[in-house]
């Protein structure tokens, strides 16, 4: 409840819930979250002032406090600068190499949410040297593949290379959680027939999707096998131009997860979902595309990963049926978030800004 009213804004409602619950020792992180939404410039910086002090330190849900400060601001408010300020207490040197690698990842996502592939890997790769280097090539893997990021060609490859060599096992001390063992092999599959998709490899990455087919799964993770399988054809088809094949293929991935999966961010869809609206929109089915985009990523693993693209596609269709002030609010949302994004992206925010200049000089 408390985070459908965050997300609605419903800010008063919230707080009367998050201190019904924990009374005055409101948890680190939804003061932080608090203090930034009242605007509360003295309760920020003794916020801050405590960032190193609490660096380490479990929060309530996502594992660390000072994490889930940058979290909620980050999600709630679309603040990444300040939700990388906060976030990183939890790199001080001080902090033991788990947490500090949990966060480097989550660093790299708030890179890939400004549209920023050049330091995103850094942080992906810095993140492996600490801890869980099969998390962090999953997480690298699973940034260079999304279709809207400006990955250069030779880092595909070299990553595409290294899960090729990856082999994961099922030993109980390995880095990825303990429900995804059975489900490794399906998982490097998946990874290199996105990757060879991204590289215009196209029978590569169907033969992928066909192995990935075959391959064997427990009974109640079948249904998930075959829609990661569906995704990557799906994905080549798209960047082929074949529009209504891959939407049929994406009417088979139906959110068949198994509830132990759902929060990770390999299994969660997300790559389906988002191609499915695009692919809407591309077919001029834009209320729905618009309907889809609205819901399609509101609290999945990697949410960040798609807010500007979809904001983006939000404030084409909006303009496209004449919504003006909603095409703008999309368009802005863009533009703050890709506003310093990396070259070859610069046109796509520089178009945005365009088209929300006409729009504003037409209310005028």
């Amino acid at each position: 409840m408390y985070d459908l009213a965050v997300r609605e804004e419903q800010w008063a409602r919230a707080d009367t819930l998050i201190r019904r619950k924990f009374g005055a020792d409101v948890p680190y992180g939804d003061r932080v979250l608090s203090a930034f939404v009242q605007g509360d410039t003295a309760a920020q910086r003794q916020l801050l002032g405590e960032g190193p002090r609490i660096a380490g330190e479990k929060g309530r849900r996502l594992g660390y406090k000072a994490l889930e400060a940058g979290s909620w601001l980050a999600i709630y408010l679309e603040d990444l600068d300040r939700a990388e300020e906060f976030a990183s207490f939890d790199t001080l040197p001080s902090v033991p190499a788990g947490p500090r690698a949990s966060t480097r990842r989550f660093l790299g996502t708030l890179d890939v949410a400004r549209g920023r592939w050049s330091t995103a890997k850094a942080q992906f790769a810095a993140a492996s040297r600490l801890d869980r280097p099969d998390s962090a090539l999953v997480a690298r893997a699973l940034a260079a593949a999304l279709p809207f990021l400006a990955v250069p060609r030779r880092d595909i490859e070299d990553i595409r290379a290294e899960v090729e060599r990856w082999r994961p096992g099922n030993d109980p001390s390995a880095p990825l959680p303990e429900a995804v063992r059975p489900l490794v092999r399906h998982l490097r599959l998946y990874l290199l027939g996105l990757l060879s998709s991204r590289l215009d490899a196209e029978a590569e990455a169907l033969s992928y999707a066909g192995e990935l087919e075959r391959e064997t799964a427990p009974p109640e993770s079948q249904a998930l096998v075959q829609g990661l399988a569906r995704t990557i054809r799906a994905d080549v088809a798209a960047a082929a131009g074949r529009r209504d094949e891959a939407l049929r293929l994406l009417d088979d991935v139906r959110g068949q997860v198994p509830l132990e999966l759902i929060r990770l961010p390999y299994f969660s869809e997300e790559h389906a979902r988002y191609l499915r609206g695009r692919l809407l929109h591309l077919a001029g089915r834009d209320e729905e595309a618009l309907r889809w985009l609205r819901s399609a990523f509101v609290g999945s693993p990697n949410e960040m990963h798609y807010r500007a693209p979809s904001h983006l596609l939000q404030a084409e269709i909006e303009q496209k049926l004449g919504n003006r002030a909603a095409a703008a609010e999309q368009y802005s949302q863009f533009i703050g978030l890709w506003r310093a994004c990396d070259p070859p992206l610069r046109p796509v925010v520089e178009g945005a800004k365009t088209e929300l200049a006409r729009m504003v000089g037409e209310s005028r």
